[in-house]
């Protein structure tokens, strides 16, 4: 007969209450239970199980393996079904604001209206190089999504219009062309600021205004050409933009929302400034061939970019005319040994230009032999060289308005310029148009 064995390890008799009876006396009728057959080899109160303390301490480390699985945060997750759709994300960043939730999930909102969102959080544990569990915040957010028709609709109707208009707009009027020579003309109008308004008894300077503005623009393209006119050209290049408008919305602020003076309103303006630069590009198209160099300014970079796209659009068809458009805030044009760099001059080291050069453009870099960068902003006349790269800064047409006036930015010569560049032998002549007293 085989002999059962109770869990205290002992031989049993069969009915026994599961411990040898030395055991069972030992620990009393009411006294602890005390097993010490349980899984850890402690006593415990159950056999075959483990004992309190690692029970605890078996629970804490399958807690923390759990909390440590929790998903990783990642990109959004978007679920498209009709006119509707569902984007989820994790995310470590605290989702307060629907702003929050937009810039985290990536919702393009000129396609989606958000129409309810929530955002829940839990603690991420994991155990530090002392052992110690350390939790950390994760957030997971969910939006419902309507799609925006009417902006959709909108920017549908737009491209059609577009199109439309390239279709039916042909060549402009042909122009009397002066013969073809061997040297480049570069038109030189930085920071007009069409829109700006300043007023003499608040500035202590000259009064300025958009009809101003297209006044001097004016006298200052009339001025450079004739000035110029003992050469003759085969090729054109007018950079535009660069602060061309004052502002860049409606509110009448700069790309980043600084408040400015206006005289007039963004829309008013636009269409001075396309008209002002439709009839330079008619006047230089007299004298050959036109690049117009769209470069963004700090005050009007969308601005740029809308004026740029409709000059394209009225000239695509005009022989002779290209407008460089792209979104790139920088410009390269050569010309011979010559390599000129067009941008507005308010990001980036100017010290930097002579690598980002060669970064960008490495081939023309190593063939130019005259290397430039042409730049705005500051409203001054000023050369620089930098490891045989030079910086000029051209001058503004505008006067100072109340704000440059309270920062003592005053007193600089109201200027534009316009340079003749020889394939072979680089600038060669420098013609200036300064703005008279009043």
């Amino acid at each position: 007969m085989t002999q059962r064995v109770g869990a205290c390890g002992h031989p049993v008799s069969s009915g026994s209450r599961g411990v040898c009876g030395a055991c069972y006396a030992k620990r009393g009728r009411k006294g602890p239970k005390v097993f010490i057959a349980s899984k850890c080899g402690h006593p415990s109160t159950i056999p075959g199980k483990y004992c309190r303390a690692c029970y605890d301490k078996r629970r804490t480390e399958i807690e923390g393996q759990k909390v440590n699985q929790a998903p990783p945060s990642g990109s959004a997750s978007l679920s498209v079904k009709g006119d509707t759709a569902e984007v989820g994300r994790m995310t470590p960043e605290n989702v307060r604001t629907l702003a929050d939730l937009v810039r985290v999930c990536e919702i393009d909102t000129s396609e989606w209206i958000v129409e309810r969102w929530i955002a829940n959080k839990w603690e991420m544990g994991a155990k530090d190089n002392d052992g110690n569990i350390v939790t950390t915040p994760l957030y997971q957010v969910k939006a419902w999504l309507v799609r925006n028709k009417a902006v959709i609709q909108a920017r549908t109707e737009i491209a059609a219009l577009i199109a439309d208009a390239k279709a039916k707009i042909g060549p402009r009027p042909i122009v009397k062309r002066q013969p073809a020579g061997a040297h480049m003309l570069e038109i030189a109008i930085p920071d007009l600021h069409l829109g700006k308004l300043a007023w003499s008894p608040e500035t202590g300077g000259a009064n300025y205004d958009s009809k101003i503005a297209a006044e001097v623009f004016r006298a200052a393209l009339e001025t450079l050409t004739a000035r110029t006119v003992a050469f003759h050209f085969d090729r054109i290049v007018l950079p535009v933009g660069n602060d061309f408008f004052h502002s860049d919305t409606k509110a009448g602020t700069t790309t980043k929302g600084t408040p400015l003076d206006m005289d007039s309103r963004f829309h008013k303006n636009f269409v001075i400034g396309r008209q002002l630069l439709t009839e330079a590009i008619d006047r230089l198209r007299e004298l050959g061939p036109v690049d117009v160099v769209v470069v963004p300014g700090n005050h009007d970079t969308m601005a740029a970019f809308h004026l740029g796209d409709s000059l394209e659009c009225l000239y695509h068809r005009t022989p002779h005319v290209t407008v460089h458009n792209a979104p790139i805030p920088r410009k390269y044009v050569d010309y011979g040994r010559n390599l000129i760099l067009f941008c507005h001059g308010d990001k980036g080291k100017r010290t930097s230009y002579p690598l980002l050069m060669a970064t960008e453009r490495p081939e023309l870099f190593g063939k130019a032999r005259f290397r430039e960068a042409h730049v705005g902003h500051t409203h001054e006349e000023k050369t620089v060289e930098y490891m045989g790269v030079k910086v000029r800064t051209c001058p503004a047409l505008c006067p100072a308005d109340a704000w440059h006036s309270e920062q003592h930015f005053v007193g600089n010569q109201r200027a534009a310029e316009a340079f003749v560049w020889s394939k072979d032998d680089g600038l060669i002549v420098t013609a200036t148009y300064t703005v008279a007293e009043e």
